[in-house]
């Protein structure tokens, strides 16, 4: 794959107001700009351009009009050289791009360079990963991971019923296994997440908190120690409901009554009061639970505390919360698709959740996140199993039935961004997502 012949190579010190920097010369998950393209506002971007570039390619084409003409006097176009960073960024802007009925443009924009800046002062990138094994090859260790949690929340339960200290040093080692997963590869621990279930929700969303900050983390490029607080705090963050009446610690803020939504409330006191006394707690996991209620803009609790007084840690973990709240049925009510959640999510942002990181959460995740079911664009059905870091609408998926919905003898698994041409000759493509159990399929029964 190259470059447009609309493209220009050009020194970053030599950019100017109204170009639209379309390709790097490093990876994009390098820099601030986690999802490639930014246009040239000020000379601010370019000074942030400069940390990280030497030289940077300008897309003609996406450029304002009013610069277009001054860049083609004074520069020649021409191909990028490293098609490799190209082939990372380029594939979702071509023709083959996903026609989804949903999309919403916004989705998954590039951060401006003042959100950049932003974001960079809220989560410093400190780490670069990438994946060390594939999806089968971690599953087998995830699973022994999520055994453990299980296990382990098993006992806290025993503990607390019998008002006996929990073993916090358990839940450390716990933790750090998950840990070690999700920084393999975190698409193990998303996919057992999405499908695999203990019988107890409330264990069940303490597991998917902790693996949805974990990966959160590690798509943010916090050190192994910060992933290590923040898979803790996930698992924990919740800890107090245990303390709430037993036909309460599973319910949703939807169905709750007012007296009863005064009571849910002190779970973040009473998750305080459980972890706060054992030494070997990080003070962070603290802030994870006493702020994951909190928001932006003071309205909520326990303590209604402003932007300028919220951890990145505990902005991160209401934004996990709310996130689950939305996917999770509530009172036989079934929960939102993902992508409606993501938007959900996004208008949250104007009432309290802060919306740089819900964007860098929505690129973490994906509109189709692992475990979802997709239909294509040939009418068959698939599971998303893993994905393209720089290209989240194109990711691997197992094709498990026909464009009739009959089910695959052999089901068939091919990686949207390099597949040949389906039924049809059509270049394969996810059309739209579906809700778990569409067309009466079992997505766990494939890999579980």
């Amino acid at each position: 794959m190259i470059a447009s012949v609309n493209t220009i190579k050009i020194a970053v010190k030599e950019l100017q107001s109204g170009m639209f920097v379309s390709e790097l010369d490093r990876p994009w998950l390098e820099t601030p700009y986690l999802i490639q393209g930014i246009l040239i506002e000020s000379e601010n971007d370019i000074d942030i351009l400069q940390r990280y570039c030497t030289y940077v390619y300008v897309d003609i084409d996406r450029s304002e009009p009013s610069i277009i003409h001054k860049i083609s006097a004074q520069f020649e176009p021409q191909a990028a050289e490293d098609t490799s960073i190209l082939q990372q960024s380029t594939h979702f802007n071509a023709t083959t791009a996903p026609p989804n009925p949903h999309s919403d443009s916004g989705h998954f924009a590039p951060p401006s360079a003042r959100d950049a800046e932003i974001l960079e002062k809220l989560a410093p990138r400190t780490t670069i990963y990438s994946d060390s094994r594939s999806v089968s090859q971690e599953l087998p260790t995830a699973e022994k991971a999520y055994t453990a949690i299980t296990t382990l929340f098993s006992d806290i339960n025993q503990s607390l019923e019998h008002d006996s200290k929990i073993d916090i040093r358990m839940a450390h080692e716990v933790v750090n296994t998950l840990c070690e997963s999700v920084i393999r590869n975190p698409d193990a621990a998303l996919l057992l997440a999405q499908l695999k279930t203990t019988g107890e929700e409330l264990y069940d969303n303490a597991i998917k908190a902790s693996v949805h900050l974990l990966a959160f983390g590690r798509h943010l490029g916090f050190s192994r120690k910060e992933l290590a607080v923040l898979g803790l705090g996930g698992l924990l963050m919740d800890i107090g409901k245990l303390r709430l009446p037993k036909d309460m610690q599973n319910k949703r803020s939807i169905s709750l009554k007012p007296e009863e939504r005064k009571l849910m409330k002190q779970h973040v006191l009473f998750g305080e009061e459980i972890i706060a006394p054992l030494s070997d707690t990080p003070d962070d996991v603290l802030k994870i639970i006493l702020q994951h209620h909190e928001r932006e803009n003071g309205s909520g609790y326990p303590n209604g505390l402003h932007a300028n007084q919220l951890h990145t840690y505990g902005r991160m973990a209401a934004i996990v919360d709310c996130y689950e709240e939305l996917i999770t049925e509530q009172s036989g009510m079934p929960g939102l698709k993902p992508f409606q959640a993501i938007k959900e999510l996004k208008e949250n942002a104007q009432n309290g959740l802060n919306y740089i990181l819900v964007e860098q959460f929505a690129h973490c995740i994906g509109m189709f996140p692992v475990g979802s079911l997709v239909e294509l664009n040939t009418g068959e059905i698939a599971i998303v199993l893993t994905h393209n870091r720089t290209q989240r609408l194109l990711p691997s998926v197992m094709i498990i039935c026909d464009a009739k919905k009959a089910p695959y003898v052999n089901p068939v698994t091919i990686d949207l961004r390099s597949a040949d041409p389906g039924p049809g000759g059509v270049q394969y493509a996810i059309a739209k997502d579906l809700p778990q159990g569409a067309y009466g399929i079992d997505a766990k029964r494939y890999y579980l």
